[in-house]
């Protein structure tokens, strides 16, 4: 596949884009709607930066007697992926946090400026399961997680924890073998193969336009028929 194929294949989020401003009344619904445009613009950047992975074998960044060097060709094509898999990961917060906002799953009296983060530091799936789903397990958050937990997982140890090792080569070669009583570093190291990372968020990509779908324009629409409304 091309990086133009990829491109194309990929849909945008712009079935929330807005043809006319839209005013939200409430707190609530302002930050709801800064998020859902935020969403639009991580996806757009994941989406790309997921196409450029397929840009092979990079003509402007490698020279032509270096195609056959994985180290000069892959090592272009595992950034563009482990940029994607964190702007994913990025978005699908922004899902989670549209819901947090928009039912008040805070649980605080009043939205204000200075308590904004306080109020995010809880929106966790794990609350939105308890207090909008009431640990229902048949819901859109909890499946949509479960279906997608080891793209979750690879962003979350790319932002927190640690690098990920391409299969194909070690960037570098580095022997921090066993220490002592069994400990090995060597084995705390996840390595990944970069066309199953592809795969798996071409995947992630189509799954999270239809959770999107369905959890945000039902959103958009309210906050946008609520601006109506008023006039």
């Amino acid at each position: 596949m091309t990086t133009k194929e990829a491109y194309l294949l990929l849909e945008p989020a712009h079935f929330l884009k807005d043809d006319d401003l839209v005013q939200p009344i409430t707190p609530e619904d302002t930050e709801t709607r800064r998020r859902i445009i935020d969403f639009i613009h991580e996806i757009d950047t994941a989406r790309f930066m997921l196409a450029m992975s397929y840009k092979h074998p990079y003509l402007d960044l490698v020279d032509e007697k270096d195609f056959d060097n994985k180290f000069k060709t892959e090592y272009f094509k595992q950034y563009y992926l482990y940029s994607a898999l964190i702007w994913y990961h990025n978005s699908f917060d922004l899902i989670l946090q549209c819901l947090w906002f928009k039912f008040q799953l805070y649980k605080e009296d009043q939205l204000r400026a200075d308590n904004i983060e306080k109020i995010l530091y809880n929106c966790k799936i794990s609350k939105i399961q308890e207090r909008l789903y009431n640990n229902q397990s048949n819901n859109p958050i909890t499946e949509f997680n479960k279906r997608n937990i080891e793209i979750h997982d690879l962003a979350n140890r790319l932002k927190h924890r640690q690098y990920i090792e391409n299969d194909n080569y070690l960037l570098y070669a580095e022997f921090f073998n066993v220490v002592s009583e069994g400990y090995n570093s060597d084995g705390t190291k996840v390595h990944v193969k970069l066309d199953d990372i592809q795969a798996m968020l071409m995947r992630y990509h189509k799954d999270i336009i239809e959770l999107a779908k369905e959890l945000l324009i039902p959103i958009h629409n309210s906050i946008t028929n609520a601006f109506s409304i008023s006039e």
